[in-house]
């Protein structure tokens, strides 16, 4: 089988965390190594957490490379009342042992691009910063970039508790601006489908005994889900999850093609993603747009990944 390589930008957050979780559990994916943005926390503490997963999932072997500090041009803007004064509040990770990467997040991710016999799928599921900038530092290497599968965004509506864009957008629209203007093919897993894409409550139990990666799941989906339980949502929702569900399984998700633009200009929308559904603006398509998904399939792909940590074998095979 051959493998995608992919590269994994992320700001742990526990739903990023799920979404390491089911990368490095397949053998249809070749994890090159991860990076990591400011975003659900602070570049020091997503960076700790990334590492943490990583060492609780006996996987040393990924290296792990640190991100800027803050956006491109606006404030740190953090997301410390989803996912605690951590980042990943609830479960307990072990200190992590393997030391970060020397090189920045964009000069490793470079390196990694540079060094790869084939294009990459780059996999953001937090602020698009390190993305932006390896774009703009090295416009030679686009052409290693087989895509961008990206968790942000919405064609609909915002969910960030602050104004009408999407957190991940938001929180460096700069950035995301760059990305979407770049001509590489992106893949957007946006709220559309990701709010519906949930751990139902009472299927936290399901991954409660399936082993100790299950187990870790379920506590991550505890803590996340409180205030989606206390404002009356079904389930909790595994944002960044859909991106490496997507990988693994297109089949899962209704798409659709669209042209969408970042909001640079307003008070309110700054960082919204703004999308012609109909396509009567006369804009080309730039981004394959995530409309639905078979939740059920993918609580059971998850639960699947969660049981191949026990069990010794890679899961999606």
């Amino acid at each position: 089988m051959n493998k995608i390589p992919i590269l994994i930008d992320c700001d742990p957050g526990h739903d990023d965390a799920i979404a390491i979780i089911l990368a490095l559990s397949s053998e249809k994916l070749n994890v090159l190594g991860i990076t990591t943005a400011c975003g659900n926390q602070t570049i020091e503490k997503t960076t700790k957490n990334a590492r943490g997963i990583c060492e609780f999932l006996g996987r040393r072997d990924i290296p792990i490379a640190q991100g800027r500090c803050a956006p491109l041009l606006t404030p740190i803007l953090t997301a410390g009342i989803a996912h605690g004064d951590s980042g990943l509040d609830g479960p307990q990770l072990p200190e992590p042992v393997a030391p970060l990467q020397e090189m920045s997040a964009v000069e490793f991710l470079a390196a990694r691009l540079e060094e790869s016999k084939e294009p990459v799928v780059l996999v953001p599921t937090g602020p698009l910063t390190n993305i932006a900038l390896l774009l703009l530092c090295y416009p030679q290497l686009t052409e290693k970039i087989d895509k961008i599968v990206l968790m942000g965004g919405s064609i609909v509506s915002g969910c960030s508790g602050r104004g009408a864009a999407e957190f991940n957008i938001m929180v460096d629209p700069y950035a995301a601006d760059i990305v979407f203007r770049s001509g590489i093919p992106i893949v957007m897993m946006g709220l559309d489908v990701t709010n519906y894409t949930t751990i139902a409550f009472e299927e936290k139990e399901q991954f409660r005994t399936a082993g100790r990666v299950g187990k870790l799941v379920a506590e991550l989906a505890d803590y996340f889900g409180r205030g989606f339980e206390m404002i009356g949502w079904c389930g909790v929702p595994v944002h960044d999850a859909c991106t490496i569900a997507y990988l693994l399984d297109p089949t899962l998700f209704e798409m659709k093609e669209m042209s969408v633009q970042i909001d640079l200009t307003g008070e309110y929308t700054l960082g919204s993603t703004v999308a012609d559904y109909y396509g009567v603006e006369g804009a080309k398509a730039n981004v394959l747009v995530g409309i639905s998904s078979d939740r059920e399939r993918f609580v059971q792909m998850l639960l699947k990944a969660c049981k191949s940590y026990e069990e010794g074998v890679s899961s999606n095979e």
